[in-house]
C-alpha cells in the first residue's frame, strides 16, 4: 500500500458518507434529547451549514437506538 504525502492528503477531495453507512458511525458526541420516533432519550448530534454563511448552522440529531435523524434550526 502506497503511503500518501501530507500534500496529497490535503489535496484529496472530502468524502461525505450519507445513508446506511453513516447510520453506523458512532464517533459523534451524544446528548440527552427525546427521539420523536421511538421516545429514546439519547442521540448523536452534529452541526452543518445548510444555508448561507450569514445564517446559523443546522443542528442534526440521530437516535442511538432507532437511527432516526431529525434537525433543529438554530
Amino acid at each position: 500500500m502506497k503511503q500518501e504525502t501530507e500534500e496529497e492528503l490535503v489535496n484529496t477531495p472530502q468524502i461525505k458518507v450519507v445513508g446506511d453507512k453513516e447510520a453506523k458511525l458512532n464517533s459523534l458526541p451524544t446528548t440527552k434529547i427525546e427521539c420523536p420516533k421511538c421516545g429514546n432519550n439519547e442521540a448523536f448530534w452534529w452541526f452543518l451549514q445548510t444555508r448561507s454563511g450569514d445564517e446559523p448552522p443546522t443542528q442534526f440529531y440521530r437516535c442511538v437506538k432507532c437511527n432516526h435523524t431529525w434537525r433543529s434550526y438554530s
